[in-house]
């Protein structure tokens, strides 16, 4: 049964895994294209704070009963992320990802109850606010695998 504190959880543990596999690597390091896919570490980095802004909006449009559905295709969100901090430094990079997350944790205050997985209609599919944020989750636990996988195969 989806829980507020699986959810918590999650998030935790997710991100924690992620940032495991990237952990004690040289900035440049982490610049260099196919960390996974044509993307650099960074440009994840970047990638996964836009996505969780994007999940967190959408949660809060949820609540209000009008959930915001984007245009763009992902890919194309994407490489937006990436272009709008191209020169930002792997702290600043880190720094923005921690506020995201503490921002999308405060945020699950509200989320008490049925609002956690009552369904609404977004785009094509019903979704709710856990379904949403585990998302987040779960791919952030792919990423620490590809991230994993891409890191035994560097030579530093």
């Amino acid at each position: 049964m989806p829980t507020l504190a699986s959810l918590r959880i999650a998030l935790r543990q997710s991100r924690g895994d992620m940032l495991s596999a990237l952990v004690g690597l040289p900035e440049a390091v982490l610049q260099q294209p196919g960390a996974s896919g044509p993307w650099s570490a960074a440009q994840v980095v970047a990638q996964r704070i836009e996505a969780e802004n994007r999940a967190l909006t959408l949660v809060q449009s949820m609540r209000h009963g009008r959930p915001v559905v984007y245009d763009l295709p992902e890919a194309e969100l994407d490489a937006h992320a990436v272009a709008r901090r191209r020169d930002w430094s792997w702290p600043h990079l880190l720094a923005e990802l921690y506020q995201q997350r503490e921002e999308t944790g405060l945020n699950l205050d509200d989320l008490e109850g049925d609002v956690l997985t009552r369904m609404y209609r977004v785009g094509d599919r019903d979704l709710s606010a856990y379904d949403v944020l585990m998302a987040l989750a779960e791919t952030e636990t792919q990423l620490a695998g590809k991230f994993r996988s891409w890191r035994e195969h560097l030579t530093l």
